[in-house]
């Protein structure tokens, strides 16, 4: 099996910085602007919004992608997936946060991962209103935050005792059965702390330090997988709910090392319906 050696990840830490840079000088365009919302929700009078600045974002990071790697497989959110080698797969999530991104919350980003034989191996956050972000390598355990055009190494925090976890999910909105309410209930009376409506920077502030866990449910392997080398780079563990390394079942735990990983998991499994 084939393992990333370092030039080769730095040639494509350059590639996803380009992908974000594109991408940016489109939705920091909108960002703020009066823009037409669509309703992908058809069900509800809720909103799941999408607009011509998430389409716009992903059109040109599938160009660019296809230009350097036209046999890659590419999966976005806004658009049909495009098949080619099985053992390259790309996701594109050109606004995780779109639901922000209308209220003008900052800390919408883009999120760009690449699959290499199911192994999620390279991915960046971009936060463009933060003029931050974050890259990760799985095979080099390597995370990294550029802020400002200085790149430095991100580390998870050593935190151990649930008491005082700093812990973050985006919306309650999220935990929409009994079983999933009743583990973030659980959860919640566990940690010392708990933030809400960070979308995928909360993941940057648990691959830096700030966070200790995070728990999501309802997500799309476009939201995940881009994620995974930052945490896993960063020194952190993530998986789904039954601890496994499978990223396709749309619910996530982050956490900031395998301790508290460990614990959450047992917190999980003791919720029953």
């Amino acid at each position: 099996m084939h393992k990333m050696e370092q030039n080769e990840v730095l040639e494509y830490f350059d590639f996803l910085q380009s992908l974000a840079d594109a991408a940016a000088k489109i939705t920091l365009s909108h960002f703020r602007q009066k823009v037409h919302v669509e309703n992908k929700n058809s069900q509800t009078h809720k909103l799941d919004p999408v607009t011509i600045a998430d389409q716009k974002a992903e059109e040109v990071i599938r160009e660019l992608i296809l230009k350097k790697y036209p046999e890659h497989t590419i999966i976005g959110e806004e658009f049909d997936t495009i098949d080619g080698n099985p053992n390259y797969r790309w996701f594109v999530d050109p606004i995780d946060g779109t639901k922000s991104f209308i209220s003008g919350v900052p800390l919408w980003g883009t999120l760009i991962g690449l699959e290499v034989n199911n192994v999620p191996e390279l991915g960046i956050i971009d936060i463009p209103c933060m003029n931050e972000r974050y890259l990760g390598s799985h095979a080099l355990k390597k995370a990294i935050r550029i802020k400002d055009g200085v790149s430095e190494d991100v580390m998870t925090s050593n935190e151990k005792e649930l008491k005082n976890v700093k812990f973050g999910y985006t919306t309650d909105e999220m935990f929409d059965d009994e079983r999933s309410r009743k583990v973030l209930d659980k959860v919640n009376g566990s940690v010392g702390l708990t933030r809400t409506g960070g979308d995928c920077f909360f993941y940057t502030l648990l691959s830096s330090g700030y966070l200790d866990l995070i728990i999501e449910n309802n997500l799309k392997p476009f939201d995940i997988v881009p994620i995974v080398p930052i945490i896993i780079g960063a020194g952190g563990s993530i998986s789904n709910w039954d601890g496994e390394s499978v990223y396709t079942d749309g619910n996530i735990i982050a956490s900031c090392n395998e301790s508290v990983h460990a614990q959450i998991l047992e917190v999980i499994n003791s919720v029953w319906v």
